[in-house]
């Protein structure tokens, strides 16, 4: 009988002698339609964070510092951002090499007219990075005319953004930073869809006064392209359920391999001396079955499990196996 390591070489014999060539772009096949994972009822939430902008002064938008650029609900611009001031957070900023990456992401947003960005990671509550979103609320709120507001003694800020990218978290931070209540104001979960429904208001400051409102995450009902919906799969934006874990698993292999991090081959149990990276997906978690023994049953025995080695796979990249996890690197090429 075969070993686990033997039939690992077996399925990598094919592996060329020389480098095989990669793909230079990402497609899915015709008949499979990505934008099943986004759900369409989400439009019903915005239409109720628009009614409430009557009586908000500031909005806080909230994205994940892994897709700096990519995935921000573009209807958030035009129905949100305006008609009501607003700052931009890069959460889970502890995900991304900062020193790399924050001149990058500032200068680019510079150049879209956004003067400053904020970066928070909502786990550790940085005082210092909890400190910057405070004082910039305060900036914001204190520059902008009120309008039909100038009679009330409070401020109130509305929070936004797609699934998953820690507005429930900010908001616990930020409230336990400036009056030191440890207890959560609002539920957050590490998961999409914890917050279902636009909250009643919160307290987070007391001078001045300043109520914040939670809100779920709403994703575009558009997406550009299909990398666009990948990267959102591949940083836990989307519903797991209504994601293709195989596809998935195929574009995290297309991205590292387009970025020369080849360290999956080992980090997945399938590297060994002569082996050359590999752009086939199928290959790699037969490959990945083998030498981690992935089986499942089935009518006539066994299988190898490949759904278990995309899940092994993808969970790689979001513990932050890989070299680099920020997913817009190509934007900051030549910067």
């Amino acid at each position: 009988m075969l070993s686990i390591r033997q039939i690992s070489r077996s399925l990598s014999s094919t592996v060329r002698a020389t480098p095989p060539e990669m793909r230079e772009f990402f497609r899915l096949p015709a008949q499979y339609d990505y934008r099943t994972w986004f759900p369409m009822h989400m439009s019903v939430q915005l239409k109720k964070m628009e009614a409430k902008l009557r009586s908000v002064d500031l909005v806080v938008e909230v994205h994940d510092a892994r897709i700096p650029i990519t995935g921000r609900n573009e209807q958030f611009f035009r129905t949100l951002y305006a008609i009501r001031p607003h700052i931009l957070v890069l959460n889970k900023c502890d995900l991304i090499n900062m020193k790399n990456y924050k001149r990058k992401i500032e200068d680019y947003y510079y150049e879209q007219g956004i003067q400053k960005v904020l970066f928070t990671d909502c786990k550790k509550r940085l005082p210092r990075a909890l400190n910057d979103v405070k004082v910039s609320m305060l900036e914001a709120l204190e520059s902008t005319p009120r309008f039909n507001r100038t009679v009330k003694t409070e401020y109130q800020a509305m929070v936004v953004g797609i699934p998953n990218v820690g507005k429930s978290s900010l908001i616990n931070a930020i409230r336990t930073h400036s009056l030191g209540i440890k207890r959560k104001a609002v539920e957050a979960g590490a998961r999409p869809g914890v917050t279902v429904r636009v909250q009643n208001r919160v307290r987070i400051l007391d001078k001045p006064p300043i109520y914040i409102i939670d809100t779920p995450g709403v994703l575009s009902p558009h997406h550009g392209n299909v990398e666009e919906a990948m990267k959102l799969a591949l940083c836990d934006l989307v519903l797991e359920s209504h994601v293709n874990l195989y596809y998935l698993a195929d574009y995290l292999l297309y991205f590292l391999n387009r970025n020369q991090d080849f360290s999956y081959l080992e980090l997945l149990g399938i590297g060994e001396k002569g082996d050359e990276p590999c752009d086939n997906i199928q290959e790699i978690l037969a490959r990945t079955c083998a030498a981690n023994d992935f089986r499942i049953a089935s009518v006539v025995g066994e299988r190898w499990d490949y759904d278990r080695a995309a899940k092994h796979f993808i969970q790689l990249f979001r513990n932050l196996k890989f070299r680099d996890s920020c997913l817009d690197q190509h934007f900051f090429l030549y910067r």
